[in-house]
């Protein structure tokens, strides 16, 4: 996937009323308010996390379950 210069964010309306906005780009709720038009604030001042891009972007993995203690002691 290429990188945004500015993610979008898509809009929410949730069963209470309130909105989430999300991040196209590492796919987190960067707010939840009482109205659409408070969610600029935040959108503006969103930086995704390195982190959650690895996890959601080009060349990740799913993370391996960890394993028992017992069954790592039987091998």
């Amino acid at each position: 996937m290429a990188r945004l210069a500015h993610p979008l964010f898509p809009h929410r309306h949730n069963a209470d009323g309130s909105y989430d906005s999300i991040c196209t780009e590492c796919a987190a709720t960067v707010a939840t308010t009482r109205t659409e038009d408070q969610l600029y604030l935040p959108e503006l001042s969103h930086m995704c996390d390195p982190l959650r891009l690895y996890h959601f972007g080009e060349g990740s993995r799913p993370l391996d379950p960890p394993q028992s203690r017992r069954r790592a002691a039987e091998n």
